[in-house]
């Protein structure tokens, strides 16, 4: 193949012989993500053209890209029979299983849990576990930065010392081989935290977080953002609250926003607020939203995920997950307190009543829960479409092999 030198962001020329290059591009952004690596050895402009973030998009636009739900959980056992893990392992290489063993026969604190990062694919309906060449921290906040094609891994506690960490993981999916194994450490946040607000904002290459807590179990005001491209982290004003087991969002407008949702203070931990945050990078300081969270008994943590917002809509939609049992208003909309930011809640019933734990968010329009505890339900993944026109709107199972069945601290979810 003949190539000229690069023109208008890529290498002009060819993509396949004999086709237009609009037809050329629809033939490339079908072909399945785990075979990019080995398509960018092809030929230059194909190598060209797939590493441009632009491509992502192309194959969202002709919606061919697939959803991916990232999950960090602790690491039990695989079955024998190969199935989930060593399937998309496979695909991986060798480097890949040699990576984990090395991670599995690290020592570590006795009772400890070992956590990895699990990778639901729901568009081919596959799982496989991210080899990572360290011990992940425990409780570490996982977030995806979608225009930057990077999933983030932050905070958490040391796994042998148990003590909140500033750690920064950043997995580039875009630029790994296949299923993404480029890993890198970013710089470490100001302050070591765990159980913070995290959240990436939407059209853009940043995450904010907040809250959490110390070394000494204190809840945190304190907030950062971090750019993901430039590798930088800036302060932002503290809360006017502490808050412990919090949880953020990104708020949707043109100056986009963040939102920490209830958590509790250092002197009453268990006892969640009603209230919660939001910050405003336009005037770089923090409005409080009353009553947005009526369950003082339940941490909005697993409990909460974003729904998908149209239109011009100043703040964030969010899905409420509760108990068949328990009382709640169907829905409710609340404003912050500079009448700029709204927060709208809609409940939605979890599928099972025997369970004694559960990890609720959402996947590509979808509702998503991991069933733990008790019943034949536990241990497996449930998924429910939240338009009545795909499954009648209701929960159905999904193939959860035993090694991915454990529930998880955080998730996140990309497309590529």
């Amino acid at each position: 193949m003949v190539v000229s030198k690069k023109k208008s962001g890529w290498i002009k020329g060819d993509l396949i012989p004999g086709l237009p290059e609009e037809l050329a591009m629809e033939c490339l952004v079908r072909v399945p993500f785990q075979f990019h690596s080995s398509m960018k050895h092809v030929c230059r402009s194909w190598k060209c053209v797939i590493s441009r973030p632009s491509f992502n998009k192309e194959r969202i636009s002709f919606g061919k890209a697939e959803s991916l739900l990232c999950l960090v959980q602790p690491l039990t056992p695989i079955d024998d029979d190969g199935g989930g893990e060593m399937r998309s392992e496979k695909e991986e290489g060798s480097e890949s299983q040699s990576q984990m063993m090395m991670i599995q026969q690290q020592p570590r604190v006795t009772g400890t849990p070992l956590y990895g990062l699990s990778v639901y694919n729901a568009t081919l309906d596959t799982w496989h576990r991210v080899a990572i060449p360290e011990r992940i921290p425990l409780f570490c906040e996982c977030v995806a930065v979608q225009d930057a094609g990077k999933v983030l891994l932050i905070g958490g506690w040391d796994p042998e010392t148990l003590q909140p960490v500033r750690d920064v993981f950043v997995l580039d999916f875009f630029a790994g081989e296949g299923s993404g194994r480029r890993w890198r450490r970013g710089k470490p946040m100001s302050a070591a935290r765990s159980f913070f607000a995290c959240a990436s904002v939407v059209g853009s290459r940043k995450v904010y977080v907040a809250g959490g807590h110390d070394d000494q179990k204190n809840a945190l005001r304190s907030a950062e953002v971090y750019d993901v491209e430039k590798d930088e982290w800036t302060t932002l004003p503290p809360m006017t609250e502490g808050r412990d087991e919090c949880h953020g969002f990104s708020m949707l407008a043109t100056d986009l926003g963040f939102c920490v949702l209830s958590g509790y203070g250092t002197e009453t931990q268990g006892q969640f607020r009603s209230d919660g945050e939001i910050y405003d990078p336009v005037s770089n300081s923090w409005s409080v939203i009353e009553n947005v969270w009526p369950f003082p008994d339940l941490s909005p943590r697993g409990r909460t995920a974003t729904a998908e917002s149209a239109g011009e809509f100043r703040g964030c939609r969010l899905w409420c997950f509760i108990d068949s049992e328990r009382q709640s208003q169907p829905r409710w909309e609340i404003e912050d307190d500079s009448m700029k930011w709204k927060v709208v809640m809609e409940t939605i019933r979890l599928p099972v009543t025997t369970m004694t734990s559960v990890f609720a968010g959402s996947l590509s329009g979808q509702a998503v829960a991991m069933i733990g505890g008790g019943g034949e339900e536990s241990g497996t993944m449930m998924v429910k479409a939240t338009t009545a026109e795909k499954n009648g709107g209701k929960w159905i199972n999904v193939n959860t092999p035993s090694g991915f069945s454990s529930l998880p601290f955080s998730y996140s979810s990309i497309y590529v």
